[in-house]
């Protein structure tokens, strides 16, 4: 019922948007700015372009109530707070969804921003523990990086969504997506929550770029064939890139200066592991509550490792085994690649080292199938987007998941038609057929605890790709981390028993 209340949407928004498109066609507006008179500011008592409505009361009020939301200030692109209208129509659409929240429930957004991203995680996690310790009450919802919400759900510090009575968090509406709630939960409990409420689910989808100009020169076909097909696997990719590497600067070694198949950097390359249809932690039907897939010490998980090493090493491949910003996919925005591995950003506006400035022809496939055997594609998401959660000693918490279900509608009805139809799918997009390839990256993208407790189980999502970047072995590799992963994992289990033992 979800899924098909899901489609229905989409193409409802669908050929609302392409009807706006039109209008703004018809009348020579060729701006890719909006102003706020053009932004869909319906609630769901008068919604009629076919989005899904929430289930909040239309008379729910907390009479003027603060809501003080700790932010990670950090954040690589905008999501929280915004105070004016300013004519770009993502961070208007975040504007107006805040206006929404504040003029349906009668509550005031109070924006406290702290550093919380992967180099602040502990800073950030300090300033709620030492807040907590200290019975400050400072906070009622946190709002922040990935793998700070996994630390502090680790800590005790979070409350569990699932055990608040009269919560009005409905997860089965589309602004919570199936693949986050099958994945984020721990036993019974779900600490933190995600989707439609967070761009950044959006901005950090994994892709493929590849160069459409390029491949015409070299007689290869179009990826989005094969996507269609479902014959979109590694094997092609591979093939697709090999045997092109050309030393341009002629200084005899690899560099940024010669032409590819492929670029990437290491930690990039863990979309390949969920690409492939396999997890890095799985809960369980007992008390043991989680445990390491038994997909990351598989042969399959060999095969796809050593499979890997062998083409990422050769000359073709460009890949960058540094964490740093360095400039991996400069061969490809130079148009000397034909493909590059990144999140769908690299085609953002606001990117300067991106594609935003390029003369030449792009497109974007997801992630390929492991083989021909592979039902669907999977899309990982990047580990900059944002959990919602709700802070351990709030008092009455109800309040807050009224909050956080309104964030989620509004943000289903404004920030995502915004960033994805709007300032992606049509700004961005050189073809049509980009579109479409867009709409595959959103509806497979998955989630994984592994990912979310990085801090504690050692970056596990990074140790296929690091050992298959450098050639390396997995058979021998994994054998070095199944008794810290397990160790580590043990650990983090006895933790989520002790607290929900005390609830």
């Amino acid at each position: 019922m979800k899924k098909a209340i899901r489609v229905i949407a989409f193409l409802a928004a669908i050929l609302v948007l392409v009807a706006g498109l039109a209008a703004c066609r018809n009348s020579g507006d060729d701006s890719e700015t909006t102003s706020a008179s053009n932004l869909d500011t319906s609630t769901p008592e008068d919604t009629s372009d076919g989005y899904v409505k929430d289930n909040l009361p239309a008379d729910l009020k907390f009479d003027g109530m603060d809501v003080r939301v700790l932010f990670w200030s950090d954040v690589e692109r905008p999501e929280f707070e915004v105070t004016e209208f300013s004519g770009d129509i993502v961070t208007d659409a975040i504007y107006q969804r805040n206006l929404n929240i504040e003029d349906r429930l009668d509550v005031k957004l109070v924006f406290i921003g702290e550093p919380g991203n992967n180099a602040n995680r502990t800073g950030f996690v300090n300033r709620v523990m030492t807040s907590y310790t200290a019975g400050e009450k400072a906070y009622d919802i946190i709002a922040t990086y990935s793998r700070t919400a996994g630390m502090l759900s680790i800590q005790g510090l979070l409350a569990d969504l699932n055990s608040i009575d009269g919560s009005y968090i409905d997860t089965e509406m589309p602004w919570w997506p199936d693949s986050l709630l099958e994945t984020a939960g721990v036993g019974n409990a779900l600490y933190y929550i995600s989707g439609d409420a967070s761009t950044n689910t959006l901005h950090f989808m994994y892709t493929i770029y590849y160069n459409t100009e390029l491949l015409s020169t070299y007689g290869l076909t179009d990826p989005t064939e094969y996507v269609q097909n479902m014959t979109w696997t590694l094997d092609k990719l591979i093939e697709m890139t090999s045997n092109v590497y050309q030393d341009l600067d002629n200084d005899g070694k690899k560099s940024e200066g010669d032409f590819y198949g492929f670029c990437t950097i290491y930690y990039h390359c863990d979309a390949f592991y969920t690409g492939s249809g396999m997890k890095l932690v799985e809960q369980t039907n007992d008390e043991n509550l989680l445990k390491i897939s038994d997909d990351f010490f598989s042969e399959k998980c060999v095969n796809l490792v050593d499979k890997l090493g062998k083409w990422l090493t050769t000359n073709d491949c460009y890949v960058s085994l540094s964490g740093g910003k360095v400039p991996y996919q400069v061969p490809f925005v130079n148009g000397n690649a034909l493909f590059c591995q990144n999140r769908v950003y690299m085609a953002d506006h606001i990117n300067a080292s991106g594609l935003n400035a390029v003369e030449w022809k792009y497109g974007l496939v997801p992630t390929p199938l492991y083989d021909l055997n592979q039902e669907d594609y999977y899309t990982v998401i990047g580990n900059p987007f944002t959990l919602y959660c709700i802070m351990v000693d709030v008092e009455d918490k109800v309040p807050f998941t009224a909050v956080i279900e309104c964030w989620g509608s509004e943000a289903y009805r404004l920030t995502t038609p915004a960033l994805f139809e709007t300032n992606m799918k049509y700004k961005y997009s050189k073809e049509e057929i980009s579109s479409q390839m867009f709409d595959i990256l959103r509806r497979t993208s998955v989630f994984d605890q592994g990912r979310i407790f990085s801090h504690d189980l050692n970056y596990m999502s990074e140790l296929p790709s690091k050992t298959m970047t450098i050639g390396a072995s997995w058979a021998s590799a994994m054998q070095v981390h199944k008794k810290v992963l397990s160790n580590n994992l043990n650990k983090i289990v006895e933790s989520f028993i002790k607290q929900q033992s005390q609830n």
